[in-house]
């Protein structure tokens, strides 16, 4: 058989290679790896001439026909208003844009080689050397087009630099967290390791005022570098960079906080679905971490939980942040939302550790809660108020929110699912005074009263309407009245004849 392949001539072998070859390069696998880049066509541009500005490589312009529908294979031919798709390997990488998704409050942008802040717009392009300002309560997040995500804290200045391989962020202040991105602070370079087979990265990274960077590893592994000498973090574990030092052998990042229930013991993961209810303000019970045996007590600086992280959003991707503090650890945490003037509305809340160096956990799973200080609706159908009735049992019906409860006289009464309530209440004869009290999940009352008259119906015997109003006399009513004016007439007439 081999021989048989050999027989075969030379410019057949050529062909199935070739074949085989184009064969390959059209496989759903390879195309799905190569990030494409658009750009827009302006007038007047031809092929070559896109090629020209956007391409490393100019002569690399018959690439783009792999990736475009094209009337012509001329590079010269004009393609006014196109949209063209480039692989980014190809792009220049002053050219290469990342993009502004997110941006909370005062955030900023200065273009490479000028000094001028401007105010930053969503969806905005990044190009290589760009820079972006945040300031306090002020947070942005950036897009690579390889997918990359990169936040920017509050009180941060990056420079943004995509790369061939991975994107480049050098941070000078603030903090960033990131993935497969490779942060540069003065002197320190922190290169996430990417394994197909591994955990994707997550760590950030933060620079203080004294130029001291802090690096935490929430998953995969990242290499610190500096100063000649590298540390390999793990899932948990964080360095400390002081300025012109080697970056610190690891150390364990704080405990992940836990939430605690009414008798101390940790909540349950499946009851943190359940939105707490509130009028203005929240407790959140903790469950304490405890203190590592440590044989030093030089060992137990930084190591210890020293401070929680509050941060408070309007969605549960905390894409939005109104409100973070940080404050003293404790297992009691009240939070009042009336001093923050928060709407009523459905909110989300998770805490993380910190340690006296600055080290911090990862953030715990949100929890959902619910401000709520409008009463609820409280509609009473019977009885009116100030009704007579003839009888010992008073009736009451009415309606109100579904999953209020409702009380008269202080007994609890039993609701459908609509909210709709119906109980006999045992009077007493003369005057009764009801209290009907409606409370929603979040503490909100709706007290509602009604006063009802129980009589004898030997007093009143044809003299009540079926409601149980009294009913009037025949003296006060229209006829009686128009009679009783007739008869003083007539009486006055004989008076007159009489003494006339």
């Amino acid at each position: 058989m081999v021989q048989s392949l050999l027989s075969i001539s030379p410019k057949i072998c050529k062909i199935v290679v070739i074949c085989a070859l184009s064969f390959y390069t059209i496989l759903p696998a390879q195309e799905s790896e190569v990030i494409l880049q658009e750009i827009s066509v302006k007038d007047g541009d031809t092929l070559w001439s896109v090629a020209n500005y956007y391409l490393k490589d100019p002569r690399a312009w018959s690439d783009i026909l792999k990736y475009n529908k094209l009337p012509s294979s001329d590079p010269n031919i004009i393609l006014p208003g196109m949209k063209l798709k480039i692989p980014i390997t190809l792009v220049k990488e002053s050219l290469r844009p990342a993009y502004l998704i997110y941006l909370l409050n005062d955030v900023k942008y200065r273009k490479r080689n000028t000094v001028t802040w401007e105010p930053a717009i969503l969806n905005m392009e990044f190009f290589n050397e760009d820079g972006i300002r945040t300031t306090g309560n002020s947070n942005a997040r950036v897009k690579f087009l390889t997918g990359e995500l990169v936040h920017i804290g509050e009180n941060s200045f990056v420079i943004l630099r995509p790369e061939k391989e991975r994107e480049e962020v050098k941070l000078f202040s603030g903090s960033v967290r990131s993935s497969k991105a490779k942060v540069l602070t003065e002197r320190v370079t922190l290169e996430p390791k990417i394994a197909p087979s591994g955990a994707k990265p997550d760590y950030k990274t933060k620079v203080k005022e004294d130029k001291t960077t802090l690096v935490e590893v929430y998953e995969g592994i990242v290499d610190v570098t500096a100063e000649g000498k590298t540390v390999t973090l793990n899932k948990g574990f964080g360095t400390q960079v002081k300025f012109l030092q080697p970056p610190e052998a690891p150390r364990e990042l704080p405990p992940l906080p836990k939430y605690a229930d009414q008798s101390g013991g940790e909540l349950p993961e499946s009851k943190l679905e359940t939105p707490e209810m509130s009028r203005g303000s929240l407790l959140v019970q903790m469950k304490l971490p405890e203190i590592p045996k440590l044989e030093t007590k030089a060992k137990v600086v930084g190591a210890l939980a020293s401070k929680y992280h509050l941060q408070i959003s309007s969605d549960n991707k905390f894409k939005e942040i109104l409100i973070e503090e940080t404050d003293g650890i404790k297992d009691r945490i009240l939070l009042n939302f009336d001093k923050y003037n928060l709407p009523d509305g459905k909110y989300w809340y998770r805490l993380a550790y910190m340690d006296e160096l600055g080290f911090e956990s990862e953030f715990t799973l949100p929890r959902s809660f619910i401000i709520d200080k409008k009463p609820p609706v409280l509609e009473i159908i019977q009885p009116n108020n100030n009704e007579r009735i003839t009888d010992l049992f008073i009736s009451v019906e009415g309606k109100t929110e579904p999953l209020a409860t409702v009380s008269v006289n202080g007994v609890p009464v039993r609701l459908d699912e609509t909210g709709k309530f119906s109980v006999s209440i045992t009077g007493n004869l003369g005057e009764n005074t009801l209290a009907i009290i409606s409370k929603d999940k979040a503490g909100n009352i709706t007290n509602i009263k009604r006063t009802v008259h129980c009589l004898k119906a030997s007093q009143y015997k044809g003299k009540l309407r079926k409601d149980g109003t009294e009913k009037p006399s025949w003296a006060s009513t229209p006829a009686g009245i128009a009679a009783a004016v007739a008869t003083f007439i007539v009486i006055l007439g004989v008076l007159v004849l009489v003494f006339h």
